[in-house]
């Protein structure tokens, strides 16, 4: 598949208590630029608003990326997202719009799978590249993010869920 045909789409977090993206997003960040650096995609969305705190997630994000050489050109701000449903469905928008076709979603690898269902509502042609969890981060906080995705997604199907994690059905 051609650059020019996939776009990277990073799935926000929220940013530390000073602002700076904390580990999860770090990860997700890095992987991000491991594959643009590596040409799979030659544009960024960012996406995610201030969810937990009072940044906004994807101000956060672009900053990292252009401290880390990705050129603001090449980075796509989409800051209304409060959650994965809604990162799907904004993000689609702006494929649409600027004329791509394959999507590249980076995200944690414990969110895969609610990133992947959601997505795969919106955009037709998606692949999830799962960044990895932190370092440091103990087998018992693995577990402990691996167990809330499963639940949260177990939750969504059963229609339990409140707006926070996504209930809405397409």
């Amino acid at each position: 598949m051609k650059t020019s045909e996939n776009i990277l789409i990073v799935l926000g977090y929220p940013a530390d208590k000073n602002g700076s993206p904390g580990p999860i997003l770090t990860t997700r960040l890095d992987k991000a630029i491991e594959l643009y650096k590596n040409g799979v995609a030659g544009k960024i969305i960012v996406t995610g608003a201030a969810v937990d705190n009072e940044f906004v997630e994807a101000e956060v994000m672009a900053v990292y990326l252009v401290h880390n050489g990705i050129p603001h050109d090449d980075i796509f701000i989409e800051s209304s997202a409060r959650n994965t449903y809604e990162n799907a469905l904004m993000v689609s928008r702006i494929m649409r719009e600027k004329g791509y076709i394959h999507a590249i979603v980076v995200t944690s690898s414990f969110h895969r799978l609610r990133a992947e269902k959601f997505f795969n509502r919106h955009i037709k042609n998606i692949t999830i590249a799962p960044a990895p969890f932190p370092e440091g981060f103990s087998l018992g906080k693995r577990l402990f993010y691996e167990l809330k995705e499963h639940i949260i997604i177990v939750l969504f199907n059963l229609g339990l869920l409140n707006s926070r994690y996504s209930i809405q059905r397409s």
